[in-house]
C-alpha cells in the first residue's frame, strides 16, 4: 500500500515539473504597447549658400599687373588697395592728356585773375558779392580739372599718378568683407571696364556677413513650403551646425527637359563665421506636429484596403486583428487616434 502512495506522490510531482517546464519554455510572443511621443512630419531640401552681396573688380584703365596686394579669405575693408597697375606709355596718350594740361593750366590762370579782379571790386563795393561767389567757385572748379588733367598726364606718361589715393591704376575694393578669389597674377595683361566691355576681373569680393539658401521645389512639394515660413539648415561641412532662414521668394522655372519646379531663396537669419558661399545645406520643414500622442511603430501597422490594422495579443495569448485609426507619422513612429490603448500588448511584425 505504501509502495503505490509513493508512486503515485512520484507520478503527480512528474507531471506538475513538465507543465512547469513546458509554461517557462513556452515562448513569448514579441510584443511592443503604444507610447506617448512627440511626432513630427518634415520634409528635407537640398540646398547651397550664397552672399547677397558679391561684386567683381575690373579695373578702370588697361594696364599690366604690377602688384596684387590680396590673397583669398583675406578680409578687407572698403577702398583696402587689392592691385596696382602699370601702363604701357602710348605717344597719342601722351600727347593727349599734355594738350589737356596745357588747356587746363591756361583755364586756370584765367580763372584766378577773374576772381582776384572781382574781389578787388568787390572791396570797393563796385559789384554784389554774388559776383564773387561766382568766380570764386568758377575758380574751385578750374583747380579740380586742372589736378585731374595733371594725374591723367601722370599716368599716360609714366603709368601711375601722384596722388596715390585718386590714381585710377589702384585697384581698390568697393566692399566690406573678404576676398573669395583672385584672378591674376603679376605681369598679366587687364583690360578696363567700359560702355562695350566688362574688361578683365581682378578678384571676386564677398560680404560672408549675409547668405542666402538657395534650393529647388518640386511641384509635388511646393504645396508644403510658402513664402514667409521659417525653417532650420543643417550645415554638413561645419558638423551639422544649425542655422535659421526664412523663405523670401518662390521663383517657378522649367528645366531643360520641361520639368516644372520652383526655386527658393531664404534669408538666413543666423551669422556664423566659418560659412562660406558654396555649402551645402539641409533644410528642414515641419509640416505637422503633435505633442504626447499615443503612438506605435510604423512597422507594426498593418495597411490592407485602404484601412490600418495592427495584430493585438489578448490576454489568453491569442491574437486578433483590430481596426485602429491613424494620424501623422514621421516615419518610424505613427500616432494612433483610436482603436487601442496604451496597456494594450501589440505583435511586432
Amino acid at each position: 500500500m505504501n509502495k503505490k502512495i509513493v508512486f503515485f506522490i512520484v507520478v503527480l510531482i512528474g507531471f506538475i515539473v513538465t507543465i512547469v517546464s513546458f509554461k517557462n519554455n513556452k515562448k513569448e510572443i514579441p510584443n511592443e504597447s503604444p507610447k506617448y511621443r512627440n511626432i513630427s512630419k518634415t520634409n528635407f531640401f537640398l540646398g547651397k549658400f550664397k552672399p547677397i552681396e558679391m561684386v567683381t573688380i575690373q579695373p578702370e584703365i588697361s594696364g599690366i599687373v604690377d602688384s596684387v596686394y590680396v590673397e583669398i579669405g583675406d578680409k578687407i575693408s572698403i577702398n583696402d588697395k587689392i592691385a596696382r597697375l602699370r601702363i604701357i606709355p602710348v605717344p597719342e596718350e601722351i600727347e593727349r592728356t599734355k594738350k589737356a594740361l596745357k588747356l587746363a593750366s591756361v583755364n586756370l590762370k584765367q580763372k584766378e585773375v577773374d576772381h582776384n579782379r572781382n574781389k578787388a571790386l568787390f572791396s570797393k563795393g563796385v559789384i554784389a558779392k554774388i559776383e564773387l561767389e561766382k568766380t570764386k567757385l568758377e575758380l574751385n572748379f578750374a583747380k579740380i580739372e586742372y589736378s585731374n588733367a595733371q594725374n591723367n598726364f601722370n599716368i599716360a606718361k609714366k603709368g601711375f599718378s601722384k596722388n596715390a589715393n585718386d590714381s585710377p591704376n589702384i585697384v581698390r575694393s568697393t566692399i566690406n568683407g573678404e576676398v573669395l578669389n583672385v584672378l591674376v597674377k603679376k605681369g598679366v595683361n587687364v583690360t578696363e571696364r567700359n560702355t562695350f566691355n566688362d574688361g578683365s576681373t581682378i578678384a571676386i569680393l564677398v560680404n560672408s556677413t549675409s547668405f542666402i539658401y538657395e534650393f529647388e521645389i518640386s511641384e509635388i512639394d511646393i504645396a508644403s513650403v510658402s513664402k514667409g515660413d521659417d525653417f532650420s539648415i543643417s550645415i554638413k561641412a561645419l558638423s551639422n551646425k544649425i542655422v535659421n532662414a526664412k523663405i523670401k521668394e518662390l521663383k517657378p522655372l522649367i528645366k531643360s527637359d520641361d520639368s516644372f519646379y520652383y526655386l527658393a531663396s531664404a534669408i538666413v537669419s543666423d551669422s556664423i563665421s566659418e560659412l562660406k558661399p558654396g555649402f551645402t545645406g539641409l533644410a528642414e520643414f515641419v509640416l505637422q506636429k503633435r505633442d504626447e500622442v499615443l503612438s506605435v511603430k510604423e512597422k507594426n501597422i498593418i495597411y490592407k484596403s485602404r484601412k490600418s490594422f495592427v495584430e493585438l495579443i489578448e490576454e489568453d495569448e491569442t491574437i486578433n486583428e483590430i481596426e485602429i485609426k491613424v494620424g501623422i507619422s514621421d516615419g518610424i513612429y505613427t500616432e494612433i487616434v483610436s482603436g487601442i490603448k496604451k496597456s494594450n500588448k501589440i505583435k511586432i511584425q
